[in-house]
């Protein structure tokens, strides 16, 4: 029985310590990871990431990507920021969700803040990430953080502002509203090429519904409502003008906005 003990006490720790030297090795790649984009050193990343990586990228709508997608989200911030830091980091190793038992895998706590090359103004923003591993590199990766909220932070003072406003029928805000929420919808303008982000609202005592959309440039919002006016499969701007005052003039866009400034 007593060997028994042994022998299973010897195993435990085995596997501990497998585990524990796993995780140290791994963290070091994590930690590369990071300072590729401390060092804008592109090299260092694709030194510690497979290419059968999979991703869950930070901006907005993207979801998981792949080996490609995941570089070019790279590039873009290794391209166009400077003196960034991972600061007050915290790791921690990963957990099988299984066993509940440590993986190898690993976590990391922390706020990244850094420099816009072209506007010079600064960010600061906490994420959580989490990193797992296949033959010493990186084979996942999740990034969760206000990606889109950071790069409208330093973005441009001038930005190409669109207001569009939709005179809508009594008794048909509820109507409108979920015609705007399907995928077609408000979120296929978000999506549309040039567009950073949008916001709507609906005001009772008016009757209009406002969308106030963020573009980077107003020739990629014309761009958007051409298609979204004679190509749109789902017809959506036609659907929507038996809803509105007037018909079609219901809906009235207000681009080439200048002067823009926030306080």
């Amino acid at each position: 029985m007593k060997q028994i003990l042994i022998l299973i006490t010897v195993l435990i720790v085995g596997c501990n310590t497998v585990s524990n030297n796993d995780y140290e090795a791994n963290k070091m790649l994590a930690e590369k990871w990071v300072k590729a984009f401390e060092t804008n050193n592109l090299n260092l990343w694709k030194e510690v990431v497979s290419e059968d990586l999979t991703d869950i990228a930070p901006l907005y709508g993207m979801g998981q990507v792949d080996y490609e997608q995941s570089l070019q989200i790279a590039e873009f911030y290794v391209g166009n920021y400077i003196n960034v830091k991972f600061n007050d980091a915290i790791w921690l190793p990963g957990i099988d969700q299984n066993t509940l038992k440590p993986d190898g895998s690993v976590r990391a706590y922390g706020s990244w803040t850094g420099e816009s090359i072209s506007t010079g103004r600064t960010f600061k923003i906490t994420s959580y990430h989490n990193f797992g591993f296949k033959d010493g590199k990186i084979i996942t990766t999740g990034e969760y953080f206000d990606a889109t909220g950071m790069v409208n932070a330093v973005g441009p003072v001038q930005r190409n502002v669109v207001v569009a406003t939709l005179k809508i029928k009594e008794g048909n805000y509820e109507k409108v509203q979920e015609m705007l929420d399907l995928e077609e919808g408000l979120k296929t303008t978000r999506n549309y090429d040039g567009c950073t982000h949008l916001e709507s609202f609906f005001n009772k005592e008016s009757g209009m519904y406002f969308i106030i959309e963020h573009w980077e440039s107003f020739e990629k919002y014309d761009a958007y409502l051409n298609w979204r006016l004679t190509e749109d499969p789902s017809k959506l701007a036609q659907k929507l003008s038996s809803l509105l005052v007037g018909g079609e003039s219901g809906l009235k866009p207000y681009n080439n906005n200048i002067g823009y400034n926030f306080y």
